[in-house]
C-alpha cells in the first residue's frame, strides 16, 4: 500500500507537474483519493526509458541515471525510487547510506560486481561478488558500496522502497563536519585534513593502479 508520505508528496508537489508553492494555503490535492490521483497520469507515464534519463554522476568511473520524484513523479504512487548504474572496469559507487530506504539491485550486464555493506558498530561486514542475472540487497541505513571487479562494463538497476530514500556519501558527509573534528577523528593536523577534503574524488570513482589489484589485471 502506498505510504501517506509518498501520496502527500505527490499530491502537494507533483500532480500539477509544477513545483510546490512555498507557504500559502493548504492544497486541496492533499485530501484526494489514490484513484483520483492515478487519473492525473497517462499510461505511458508508467514506462521509463533510460536512454532518455539524464546522467547525474560527475566522476570518471561510470554513470548514474536516477529516476526520482523530480523527473518521474508517478513513482510516488508506488513509493519507490529507481536508478540505473553503469560501472566501468574497477569503477566504484562510493560508500553511502540511504537513511529512508532498503535497496535491492539487479545486475544485468557484466562479469563481476563486488557488493559490500557494514552492519552497525560491532556487527559484521557482508561481502559478495555477483554476476549477470543476479540480485542482492542492502538494508536501510547501512553503509554500503559496489565495485566492478572485472575488466568489462557492469550495469545494474537499483530499486528502493521509498520515493525519497535519500543518499549520504560517507566521505563527503564526514568531511563536511567542522574540520577540527575531522582532524581529531583521523589523528592528523587540520592542514592535512583540509588536503584530504580538497582531494576527495567525485562519484563514480575509478580505482587506480595503486588501489588494489583490479586495474593491474586489466
Amino acid at each position: 500500500m502506498i505510504s501517506v508520505f509518498a501520496l502527500s508528496t505527490l499530491a502537494v508537489a507533483y500532480v500539477s507537474g509544477q513545483e510546490a508553492q512555498i507557504g500559502g494555503e493548504r492544497p486541496d490535492d492533499v485530501t484526494r483519493s489514490f484513484n483520483q490521483i492515478l487519473g492525473d497520469f497517462e499510461p505511458e507515464d508508467f514506462i521509463f526509458d533510460f536512454r532518455l534519463v539524464p546522467v547525474e554522476s560527475m566522476g570518471i568511473g561510470g554513470l548514474v541515471q536516477p529516476l526520482s520524484l523530480g523527473n518521474a513523479p508517478v513513482l510516488a504512487l508506488g513509493d519507490v525510487a529507481i536508478t540505473r548504474f553503469t560501472l566501468d572496469p574497477c569503477g566504484i559507487n562510493l560508500p553511502h547510506v540511504h537513511p529512508r530506504g532498503t535497496e535491492i539491485i539487479f545486475m544485468f550486464k557484466g562479469s563481476k560486481l563486488r557488493t559490500v555493506f557494514a552492519a552497525e558498530n560491532g556487527g559484521p561486514v557482508i561481502t559478495n561478488d555477483i554476476t549477470n542475472d543476479t540480485s542482492t540487497f542492502f538494508p536501510q541505513g547501512l553503509l554500503h558500496y559496489q565495485q566492478n571487479m572485472g575488466c568489462d562494463t557492469v550495469a545494474f538497476v537499483s530499486k528502493l522502497n521509498s520515493a525519497d530514500p535519500g543518499v549520504q556519501t560517507a566521505t563527503s558527509s564526514f568531511f563536511n563536519l567542522p574540520i577540527e573534528q575531522v582532524a581529531g577523528s583521523l589523528n592528523v593536523s587540520v592542514e592535512r585534513a583540509e588536503e584530504l577534503r580538497d582531494g576527495l574524488p567525485l562519484n563514480i570513482v575509478r580505482a587506480n593502479k595503486d588501489q588494489g589489484q583490479c586495474l593491474k589485471k586489466c
